[in-house]
């Protein structure tokens, strides 16, 4: 088969059966690796999301349960706050002994490190330290981060405030969540920073009202000391849980972030995760290694049987494709695969020039009629290979429908070479054609040749030009053959297509001269 043929072909290079099957068991590994890797990293990334979601869990527990202590401060501060007589004796009156006497219930029954009594002016009236309250007036502002707590009250207080006969009260605290009412947070105080809840004086019963004006508030705060952190973990439990002031400390663990009033950072507690020893790569491995030998054994398999279909689908793909591009009768190429070829041809001119020769077959329908179909194909595989013999290597023999043949001829294209096969396909069509029964058929061969690219650079025009020299070798009286150059000798119509002047047209003459 020539290169041109084989480029065309469209037939697959038969891979040894061995070659295949050692690529799908190499595959089989390459799939079992990829696969142990991949659980690996599904346990590295389970591995992982555990533990960030086991430290998520923990820094979950942890706000909740600081912001349940916020809340406890402000709940251990309305026995005071939330009381007629506090409304008597710290708003509308100052009593100091009623003031000592209530900073000494916050400091002894719930360990309240800061007790401020603010007035609604924005003056610090008392302040504890410890179990000793200083009875004293001050600005709040003097301390910068109370002054912006004292601002926020002022601002929830006049939300909640109601009148009342004789003055003002407040909205009532049953069922009310403390940020409804009161300031939570941290904040720095006499340099320490502190936990705190501070809310207005308010009346219980209304024997007593409240004054118009900002309110006068209460403000209880726990230092963040070994108390306070001991008090938080006996919820949480955590490892090593601490509080450092230096917020840019990097650590190990969870941390989690507290901000002063002003919203700088004011420091970060810390705790060692529970999670942090624990691995769930015992439990991972394990299974790694049970799919990993049952999808081994399953791939191994199937590579083995893909082995043994290999020979089976290689056969049948090439006899598809061999089906796709030949005539099934006669073995040649059919006319897909000449188009394919034609089309590939004319891409190399003018360096490559060849010719295209256009083949028919003489008294084919006597054929038929008289012996039959049968013999019609008999005929047909006959001449097919007399054909291709007579053509050899330089050309393509095809099949492109009935008694019809067309041959690519890629060697010379001189004109005495031409003519020398020329006259060997007429004379192959001349010879007898033994049928069943003894029977001879006695047909002929017209011919018509274009040579490209004298006669047509495209694929349209050399057929339809090679056709009209066949039309011509037809008209002289059939057994012949014609160059389509020769056929201009006739007549030039002004559409391009060949007429003989003493005939009708040539109906199948070329579609225009030659580029």
């Amino acid at each position: 088969m020539t290169e041109f043929r084989r480029r065309y072909s469209d037939q697959a290079a038969k891979i040894p059966r061995q070659h295949i099957s050692r690529l799908a068991f190499l595959l089989a590994g390459l799939l079992i690796a990829v696969t142990s890797v991949s659980l690996l990293f599904v346990g590295f990334v389970a591995s992982q999301a555990s533990r960030q979601q086991a430290i998520a869990n923990e820094e979950r527990l942890f706000q909740s349960t600081l912001a349940d202590h916020l809340r406890t401060i402000v709940r251990e501060q309305i026995g005071i706050a939330s009381s007629d007589q506090s409304v008597l004796k710290l708003v509308r009156n100052f009593d100091p002994d009623y003031v000592r006497s209530s900073f000494d219930t916050l400091w002894s029954t719930y360990r309240h490190s800061k007790v401020m009594l603010i007035s609604g002016n924005g003056d610090v009236l008392a302040e504890s330290f410890a179990d000793y309250t200083h009875i004293i007036r001050r600005p709040v502002s003097e301390t910068p981060e109370l002054e912006i707590v004292h601002e926020k009250l002022k601002a929830l207080y006049l939300q909640n405030r109601v009148r009342v006969p004789g003055g003002f009260g407040h909205k009532s605290l049953q069922g009310a969540d403390p940020g409804e009412y009161a300031v939570m947070g941290f904040v720095h105080i006499d340099g320490k920073p502190a936990i705190f809840g501070a809310m207005p004086i308010i009346p219980d019963d209304y024997e007593e009202t409240l004054p118009d004006g900002p309110p006068t508030v209460l403000l209880s705060a726990h230092y963040v000391d070994a108390y306070l952190l001991g008090q938080l973990n006996a919820q949480l439990n955590f490892a090593n849980f601490g509080f450092e002031e230096d917020a840019g400390v990097p650590g190990k663990g969870p941390r989690h972030l507290v901000k002063d009033q002003n919203d700088d950072p004011l420091g970060t507690f810390r705790w060692d995760s529970q999670t942090v020893g624990e691995s769930i790569w015992p439990t991972i491995v394990p299974v790694i290694v049970v799919l990993s030998v049952a999808l081994g054994a399953l791939a191994f398999g199937i590579a083995w049987r893909i082995g043994q279909l290999t020979t089976s689908l290689q056969a049948s793909e090439h006899q598809n494709r061999y089906l796709a591009l030949h005539d099934t009768l006669t073995g040649l190429a059919n006319r897909l695969q000449f188009n394919r070829v034609l089309e590939s041809s004319v891409k190399t001119l003018p360096d490559k020039p060849f010719a295209v020769i256009h083949c028919d077959l003489d008294k084919f329908k006597a054929v038929n009629d008289t012996f039959g179909h049968a013999a019609g194909d008999i005929v047909i595989k006959t001449m097919a290979e007399r054909l291709s013999k007579a053509v050899g290597k330089p050309g393509l023999v095809c099949r492109i429908g009935g008694d019809e043949f067309m041959v690519i001829y890629r060697g010379s294209v001189v004109r005495e070479t031409l003519n020398t096969l020329c006259r060997a396909l007429v004379a192959a069509g001349e010879l007898p054609v033994p049928i069943s029964s003894g029977d001879i058929a006695q047909i002929g061969l017209s011919v018509g040749i274009a040579i490209a690219p004298e006669d047509g650079t495209t694929s349209e025009q050399l057929v339809t030009r090679s056709d009209a020299a066949l039309y011509q070798s037809k008209k002289l009286g059939r057994g012949r053959y014609s160059f389509y150059s020769d056929s201009l000798d006739l007549e030039v119509g002004p559409d391009g297509v060949l007429t003989d002047p003493e005939d009708e047209p040539l109906r199948r003459a070329a579609s225009g001269p030659a580029e």
